[in-house]
This record gives C-alpha cells, sequence and structure tokens, in this order.
C-alpha cells in the first residue's frame, strides 16, 4: 500500500495572531507509491478516504488519476481530520489502506477584562481578544456583583455592546461573565472550554488606552 503524509498547521509554531483572517483551511497530502514483490506497478489511480472525526469510517474523497502523488483538501473550516490512501490498479484491483494520518487542529480564545460602551468606536464591544482560532459555538452568560443573571447569548461569535437582556444599557461596573467554548477538533466528543471571568464596563466618555 501507499505511504501517507499530511503537510497542516504547524500549532507549536502559532503566534497570537496568525490566522486572523482566515476562515477557510487546506490540508495537504503527499503519498509514496508502493514497492515490493507482491505491489502491481501498474497503478492507474489512487483512491483518497477522510472522515472529519476519528471516531468516523472514513468514505472516499476523491480519486486522483497516476503517477500523480499528491492531493490538496481545500475549503475546509476546520483541518481536524483523518485520512488514507489506496492504489487501484490498471485491472481495477484496490489496494490495503496506507497508514491513516490524522490532523487535529489549534483551538484559542482569550477574553478581555474591560470595554467601553461609550459609542466612541473604540472598544466599544466586548468580544475576543487578537485571534479565536477554531470556535464552533459560544454561549455567554453575564452576571452582576449581586449573581442577578443580566445577559446571556449563543452563536458561533461573540460581540456583546454592554446592554441588557432588555436592551438596556448596563451601567458602570464590574460584571461576571462564564463563557462555554466548543471547538471543531479532531475528537467528536471533545469537551467544551469552560471560561469564568470578570470584565468591567466603562462609561462617562472614557475610553481604553
Amino acid at each position: 500500500p501507499p505511504r501517507l503524509s499530511v503537510d497542516s498547521l504547524n500549532c507549536a509554531n502559532l503566534s497570537p495572531e496568525s490566522l486572523c483572517d482566515q476562515s477557510s483551511f487546506t490540508n495537504k497530502l503527499n503519498w509514496l507509491a508502493g514497492s515490493g514483490p507482491n505491489c502491481d506497478p501498474n497503478i492507474a489511480s489512487y483512491k483518497v478516504y477522510y472522515g472529519r472525526y476519528q471516531q468516523d469510517t472514513l468514505g472516499m474523497l476523491t480519486s486522483v488519476e497516476a503517477p500523480t502523488l499528491k492531493y490538496d483538501h481545500t475549503g475546509l473550516s476546520t483541518v481536524a481530520g483523518c485520512y488514507y490512501v489506496t492504489a487501484v490498479s490498471k485491472r481495477g484491483l484496490e489496494s490495503a489502506p496506507s497508514n491513516k494520518v490524522c490532523v487535529d487542529a489549534c483551538p484559542s480564545l482569550v477574553l478581555p477584562n474591560v470595554f467601553t460602551p461609550n459609542g466612541d468606536g473604540k472598544n466599544d464591544v466586548f468580544q475576543p481578544l487578537r485571534c479565536p482560532r477554531f470556535v464552533s459555538s459560544i454561549s455567554f452568560v453575564v452576571y452582576n456583583r449581586w449573581g442577578a443573571k443580566v445577559y446571556e447569548t449563543s452563536g458561533s461569535s461573540l460581540a456583546w455592546d454592554g446592554k441588557s437582556v432588555d436592551g438596556v444599557d448596563l451601567p458602570t461596573g464590574l460584571y461576571y461573565y462564564q463563557a462555554t467554548v466548543s471547538y471543531a477538533m479532531l475528537d467528536k466528543n471533545f469537551p467544551p472550554q469552560v471560561i469564568k471571568g470578570w470584565v468591567q464596563i466603562l462609561r462617562e466618555g472614557v475610553s481604553a488606552r
């Protein structure tokens, strides 16, 4: 069978600003043709198999005509996924699968602790710092200092304007939040990250410096 490798993100080398404006990703697959006395040298094509999660049974993604030994899997919303490749001879016989290669994502989300929703166009919205990566959903709840819930939202992104659930401007002060964040990871059962913290609302013409 072929020998597969996948060139994807190097998580260890990503800076906090990496992938800021990127919403589509590519996994680059390369493989070596099988060799040995039991391998048919007359290869017509290679089949690429893919599964989004490590728990998935991989299904055929595409067929690549020989002698090409690479495939770019483009248009991905996350790099997470598993692959293997088989060779198909000119007689129509399919080889055993190559080695299975799984790639995982590099999740990241950091929240600020102050914002100034005073309408000056600077720091008016509470949202993740720098570049959140591979966030699939986020549930966000805010409480005042007495523990009463004042705001709640959920979706694929977060942008709170400092208003209550009723659309009323919340006063200057300290608030506490809990964010439950789900990431687009390789493991279908990857647990959400729960982030608890505080944020200060500043108004009266005060802007962050």
